[in-house]
């Protein structure tokens, strides 16, 4: 093994030796993960700090490993809009808007106040309250499983996950803007111009073309490819326009949602769950260095702080639905354990903060700690909820 890495070199450059690592990790990941049955995604950060320049020293985040890494964040987003069915949105109306408003207001209100006692600065209070709001349904095949996914609070706990999800994109791009200098007139021309005219646009272009070329049965690869350049596509025309790409990829996949069969659906998943997802995992725990939270003891604090602020606002937005809809606690802890996982999105926006300079390396860590916490936690609650209301 010495030799092979001598001949090598560290940190490893050659896109053979890199490629042959990163895709090891990841079977190992996807073996343990089930084997221990813990999220993947965790197990792929602890991975990646492992082989960092903060552990072991074989991986860099180099040129070839941000590639790749864009890629993957392109792919999150563009799943994110595939998964997201508007159908949710009528089903429940008043309470899903209620909701999907609580579960991002509630949590921003948290992590701004966090953000302002940790750094007394304005905008990364604001990101930090950014941080706090998106979730991933990571628990959602749990509810499916106990036949309990057409439940009301269950329900109300995805269509508010469409609105904490627009909602937190655009408050993300706000702060994007902002920290590049980007604040003006121009910025809302972008905002409330540009940008609705190119998702009116892709909305209506994509689901044309969609028609045409993923009904074609004869040629599947086409379809897949097709949706692949959709992404690339619409992510170009925002990143053009001075909106993060990641908001093309997630209208791509919006744009799409009703037009992708279940058979390229699970086609696009398996390609993104494989390879493009589980590298850019690795790549936010090659970027993080848990030496800090031991070497600063100080910085143990500060996790703390924000594990319990992130989770506590998630449980407080349920209860206050709950309260307001007359839910009882099994329905609210159902829609607590469905929203209080947090993975894609989040490592998304944490990864920017930590390259732009507004997130220190603990404050950093910190959000990767609570990330995996809480894809540990959200499905053991939602299956001891997700039993209760199927027992009814």
């Amino acid at each position: 093994m010495y030799g092979i890495l001598s001949v090598a070199g560290l940190p490893l450059a050659d896109p053979v030796y890199l490629f042959s690592l990163i895709l090891g990790l990841i079977f190992v990941a996807m073996k343990l993960a089930t084997w221990l049955r813990l999220p993947m995604i965790v197990l792929l950060i602890v991975f990646g700090a492992i082989v960092g320049m903060n552990g072991l020293g074989l991986i860099a985040r180099d040129a070839q490993l941000i590639l790749l890494e864009r890629i993957g964040l392109l792919y999150i987003m563009l799943l994110a809009g595939l998964g997201l069915q508007l159908d949710f949105l009528h089903h429940a109306g008043k309470k899903v808007l209620t909701f999907g408003l609580l579960t991002f207001g509630v949590p921003f209100a948290i992590g701004f106040v966090t953000g302002q006692v940790l750094t007394q600065n304005l905008l990364v209070a604001v990101l930090l309250g950014i941080l706090y709001s998106p979730h991933t349904l990571m628990a959602y095949p749990i509810v499916v499983a106990f036949g309990i996914g057409q439940q009301e609070a269950v329900s109300v706990a995805v269509g508010g996950s469409i609105i904490t999800t627009v909602l937190t994109l655009m408050a993300y791009a706000i702060v994007k803007a902002i920290q590049t200098g980007g604040i003006g007139i121009d910025l809302w021309i972008k905002l409330l111009v540009l940008l609705p005219i190119v998702i009116v646009s892709c909305l209506k272009g994509l689901q044309y073309l969609a028609q045409r070329v993923i009904k074609d049965e004869t040629h599947p690869q086409h379809a897949f490819v097709f949706v692949l350049a959709a992404m690339f596509l619409t992510a170009s025309l925002t990143h053009a326009i001075g909106v993060d790409a990641i908001v093309g990829a997630f209208i791509a996949g919006l744009a799409l949602s009703r037009s992708v069969p279940s058979q390229l659906m699970q086609q696009l998943e398996f390609v993104g769950n494989s390879l493009f997802i589980p590298i850019f995992a690795l790549s936010v725990g090659v970027l993080s260095d848990p030496n800090v939270l031991i070497q600063h003891p100080e910085n143990l604090g500060i996790a703390a702080f924000v594990i319990l602020g992130a989770v506590g606002a998630k449980f407080l937005a349920a209860w206050l639905t709950g309260y307001c809809f007359k839910y009882d606690w099994a329905a609210i802890f159902t829609m607590f354990g469905l929203t209080m996982s947090r993975s894609a999105l989040v490592l998304v926006i944490a990864l920017f903060g930590r390259n732009a300079g507004l997130l220190s390396s603990g404050v950093f860590n910190a959000i990767v700690a609570y990330i995996a916490l809480t894809c540990l936690i959200g499905p053991v609650i939602t299956t001891v909820a997700g039993k209760a209301i199927a027992a009814r």
